[in-house]
């Protein structure tokens, strides 16, 4: 979800500009504290193109959200249950999975900009969302539909 559907990072950047600058611990705990801010994560803006695009998906494909959410950010859990609702509504009804470990699952394919909590382990295809091979949401839609 974050990365992918949600410009976490865009929004992650609005409150530290220098963010890519920091120690990866030190992001982490940015992320961390970002993430249990109350409205933080509802307020962030979709990935362009993504809205469309997971509708597209969801016609097609029998399609879920998979999302790791910030353990200690309570806000974190139900916020991101509220964008999903408030930006992708009925073609996401009942269709996001909090977990930490993607791996658990199979599917035709994982979108996901990391390689983090099981996606290495997940039993399909992972497409690499914003890498050289799948840099949007055009590129996969072209690959998947």
């Amino acid at each position: 979800m974050d990365g992918v559907l949600v410009n976490f990072y865009g929004g992650v950047k609005g409150y530290y500009p220098e963010f890519d600058s920091y120690p990866e611990e030190r992001q982490r705990e940015i992320t961390a504290e970002l993430s249990a801010k109350h409205g933080f994560f509802i307020a962030l803006e979709p990935i362009p193109g993504a809205i469309s695009a997971f509708k597209r998906l969801s016609e097609k494909y029998d399609t879920y959200i998979l999302s790791t959410p910030d353990w200690n950010g309570v806000n974190s859990w139900t916020e991101k249950r509220i964008w999903v609702e408030q930006h992708l509504g009925n073609a996401a009804y009942k269709r996001l999975i909090l977990t930490h470990n993607k791996g658990l699952f199979t599917g035709r394919a994982l979108i996901d900009d990391r390689l983090r909590n099981g996606v290495d382990n997940f039993k399909g295809e992972h497409i690499h969302f914003g890498t050289e091979k799948f840099p949007d949401w055009k590129a996969v839609l072209e690959y998947l539909m």
